[in-house]
């Protein structure tokens, strides 16, 4: 049953990367700047990702300040997502960095 529902999901999802701009590249590793306000839905979604892990984590569902920054890794059946980081886009206190995640399949 799992099979038919990830052959299901490649069917109806039209994505194959994170939306926005590939922006570094280095092996089989992308990392992807999207703009929380052109890719609303997408960057909502990362926000509602990170919660399930972060227990600190407030919802933000105005995205619209921040940048997003998406890392990939590529492998023969296609790129998954590794973590994100989010940035406001104009911080008045110069913070650089608003929010850090990186899947748990992946730290080491």
């Amino acid at each position: 049953k799992r099979g038919i529902n990830a052959e299901y999901g490649r069917m109806k999802c039209k994505l194959f990367h994170p939306p926005g701009n590939e922006i570094y590249r280095k092996g089989n590793i992308s990392v992807f700047e999207i703009d929380g306000r052109k890719n609303k839905s997408y960057a909502q979604n990362l926000c509602l990702l990170a919660k399930l892990f972060l227990d600190h984590k407030t919802l933000y569902y105005d995205t619209d300040p921040f940048l997003f920054y998406v890392m990939t890794e590529f492998d023969q059946h296609g790129l998954h997502m590794v973590g994100y980081f989010s940035k406001e886009k104009e911080s008045s206190e110069d913070y650089n960095v608003a929010c850090i995640l990186t899947l748990p399949c992946h730290q080491k």
